[in-house]
């Protein structure tokens, strides 16, 4: 008998409608060095709020800042080796990447003569090229370049700094890129490699005298605790560049790259304004903790730094690149 009703029971279950699985939720991880109160960090979290409307919650991203996942280079090897998904920050880290030198041009002292021009430039059709090309040689994709930066500075914690010879001898922290290396030998300055999880307690031990990196980083993570003297030399705009493993980008359907492109717009239009905001309460921020502001003789340093990118005219990009891109901003 039991056996009877089971044979119903299961011709009856045969007759129900067949229901469609439930689509899997797709997980990925996006990084920052940025701390978790700075515009960046804002932005990420946008991004992967708008995502995962656009998506219908079937892409959710989880954001980790504060280099919880790593520092620039380890974010960028963890999205080579498929460990990490994506990245958030300046467009021109991907210069760490052999096979993204190019970038370095973008960090050519007072190539951009705003972040208005910067974005534009970054945004051209000559830079969309060099994205897709580096992602071809490197296995990491700038996707999407949308969210303006402040501009770069010099924060020591001796000082006031006015003038290239203040810089002659002391010791900063530089990103570990060649165009920035010979930007600030070429000021007299000891250069010191140093990650950006490092650089708070290098300034407050001694280590390092200064560091350069705009309001945007410097501020939230507190940088203006241990060095108090800013110098507002404006050497190099930039944007924040969208990164994503190769792998990941070419596996997404063409709907889903344009959600992740359009969300990433989005969100970096309130990481530009977050920046803004925070570059008006600088001053303050600034004054409360007795840190000199300067604006320095910017025409000195213009001068001073005219001919570093002719050392890698023709060999890190195309001759003629840096021409190219005064021609866009009506040189």
């Amino acid at each position: 008998m039991l056996r009877l009703f089971a044979t119903i029971f299961a011709g009856l279950l045969a007759l129900l409608p067949i229901q469609p699985p439930a689509h899997a939720q797709t997980q990925l991880k996006i990084g920052t060095f940025s701390a978790a109160n700075s515009p960046w960090a804002d932005g990420m979290r946008e991004f992967s709020k708008l995502v995962k409307e656009r998506t219908q919650g079937r892409v959710n991203i989880n954001v980790y800042t504060d280099a919880q996942l790593g520092d620039m280079q380890q974010l960028l090897t963890g999205m080579q080796l498929g460990t990490i998904d994506m990245a958030y920050f300046d467009v021109t880290v991907a210069a760490f990447l052999k096979g993204g030198e190019t970038l370095m041009i973008g960090i050519s002292p007072y190539l951009f003569d705003s972040r208005e021009q910067a974005g534009k430039v970054l945004n051209s059709d000559l830079f969309k090229q060099v994205y897709d090309d580096m992602a071809a040689k490197t296995g990491v994709r700038i996707f999407a370049v949308y969210g303006d930066r402040s501009p770069r500075a010099i924060q020591t914690t001796k000082g006031p700094i006015t003038k290239p010879s203040d810089l002659n001898g002391m010791r900063l922290r530089v990103p570990g890129i060649d165009m920035y290396k010979r930007t600030f030998e070429t000021l007299g300055v000891k250069v010191t490699p140093m990650g950006m999880t490092d650089i708070y307690n290098g300034l407050s031990r001694g280590i390092v005298e200064g560091q350069d990196n705009g309001i945007d980083v410097s501020v939230p993570l507190k940088y203006h605790e241990v060095a108090k003297f800013w110098s507002a030399t404006d050497q190099v705009y930039s944007v924040t560049g969208w990164f994503i493993a190769e792998a990941k980008w070419k596996a997404m359907s063409e709907a889903d790259r344009k959600i992740f492109i359009d969300s990433a717009r989005d969100a970096g239009l309130l990481v530009t304004k977050a920046t803004e905001k925070l570059e008006a309460e600088a001053k303050d921020i600034f004054k409360q903790a007795g840190v000199t502001y300067v604006e320095p003789d910017r025409a000195a340093f213009r001068e001073a730094l005219k001919d570093v990118y002719k050392e890698f005219e023709g060999k890190a990009w195309p001759e003629g690149m840096v021409a190219k891109i005064r021609a866009m901003q009506g040189h």
